[in-house]
């Protein structure tokens, strides 16, 4: 059975900004590299939808472009279905694309959330937890599917499911979620590799958003993640990785391949070192780089630019000196540019902050800080001085202050 893996689409992501079509015209690429491979089914990792109540120009398009696909592919149907425990012997046919709900669809139990209500129109096949045989031709395939759940009980719920594999068949666990082989420094509820069960032969997840594989430790099955196809936060190893959709074919031996989208924007992300350096240098040597990037680029759409500003500044300056709005705008119809200064430092700020970090930690009193701080302005030594006129400032008592100094 041939199967395209489609990745997070965010439909609807930056809805009133510039990049507003983003999402719909990598959807749709997507589909229509799938059409033309000729494939059974798709699956879809979750997070079709940036947001868990989309609006109706988004959800609209939406709807016309899952029955598009739908009216392009054959029917598969399922034979089987495991729920609750509980085995359904079916012959029903559902719609070409199955999928799983991710945390921006994610909805608590007594609401509706956008993709149940795709499922409920026959334009999706929703997988919450469950077991499915799918017959494609004289072909049939296993799909277990988990939507996204709480990063906090997911070990006990995958655990607990303990999806059973289906015989002379191959076994595909589809799943949303967090894994610490993927993001650093996660907390110790998040799944590992090894916390997937071993009886499946493929595991395919949704929720990270730059492609990447991976094997079962125990199984060694393959662990593939085929990214969004669009991007959202603009991370480093996104200007790395490029966007695109698996096509899987699971015969005995099991072959993919990764096809690249066209139409995603290029994204730059650059690392600007303050170090020492004044805000007007920064500034130049941004726009300097704009230029060079524009002077070289050659996509029909516009590229994304990140600069991660990191360092600390020249003294006398603080992050806010920093400002690179008009740069932003003067370029904005050539490039779309943000801008990351969380790492940006300054030795002014630094000071204060170690003050406020003392302060915390060492549970220093106002009175012990105020005093601190006079010692360093004043230069007075005499620490009976210094608390007698601290109390004196504190009680606004300026003749007594005056007399102290």
């Amino acid at each position: 059975m041939k199967i395209a893996i489609i990745g997070d689409m965010h439909l609807g992501f930056d809805h009133h900004g510039p990049r507003k079509n983003d999402s719909f015209i990598n959807a749709r690429e997507a589909f229509d590299i799938a059409i033309s491979e000729k494939v059974d089914l798709i699956i879809q990792t979750g997070d079709l939808f940036h947001e868990r109540l989309p609006k109706p120009e988004v959800l609209s398009p939406a709807i016309q472009l899952m029955n598009s696909v739908k009216s392009k592919l054959n029917s598969p149907k399922i034979i089987n279905r495991v729920y609750d425990g509980k085995e359904e012997l079916l012959n029903k046919e559902i719609p070409p694309i199955v999928l799983i709900y991710g945390n921006h669809e994610k909805r608590p139990p007594e609401y509706i959330n956008p993709l149940q209500m795709l499922h409920g129109a026959g334009s999706v096949y929703l997988m919450e937890q469950e077991s499915l045989v799918i017959e494609a031709g004289k072909e049939r395939i296993g799909i277990h599917g988990l939507s996204s759940v709480s990063e906090t009980y997911v070990k006990e719920i995958v655990k607990n499911w303990n999806p059973k594999s289906f015989p002379n068949m191959k076994n595909l666990l589809l799943i949303h979620q967090n894994f610490q082989e993927l993001l650093p420094k996660q907390p110790p509820e998040t799944m590992s590799y090894s916390d997937l069960p071993s009886n499946m032969d493929y595991h395919i997840l949704g929720h990270i958003h730059w492609a990447q594989t991976g094997k079962h430790p125990k199984s060694k099955a393959p662990i593939v993640l085929p990214g969004s196809t669009v991007m959202t936060d603009l991370k480093w190893i996104e200007s790395k990785s490029k966007k695109g959709i698996l096509i899987v074919d699971f015969k005995e031996r099991i072959s993919s391949k990764f096809v690249e989208l066209k139409n995603s924007r290029i994204l730059h992300y650059e690392i600007i070192n303050a170090k020492g350096k004044k805000p007007s240098d920064i500034t130049n040597e941004i726009q300097e780089d704009i230029i060079k990037k524009i002077e070289y680029h050659n996509h029909k759409l516009i590229p994304l630019l990140r600069y991660s500003i990191r360092g600390e500044l020249a003294d006398g300056f603080i992050p806010s000196d920093v400002s690179l709005r008009p740069l932003v705008k003067k370029y904005m119809d050539r490039v779309l540019i943000k801008i990351d200064k969380s790492k940006l430092t300054s030795k002014i700020l630094s000071e204060k902050a170690k003050l406020v970090s003392d302060l915390k930690q060492n549970k220093v009193s106002v009175e012990a800080l105020g005093i601190k701080i006079l010692s360093e302005k004043m230069k007075i030594k005499d620490l009976d001085k210094l608390s007698f006129l601290f109390n004196a400032l504190g009680d606004g008592d300026l003749e007594a202050a005056e007399k102290l100094l």
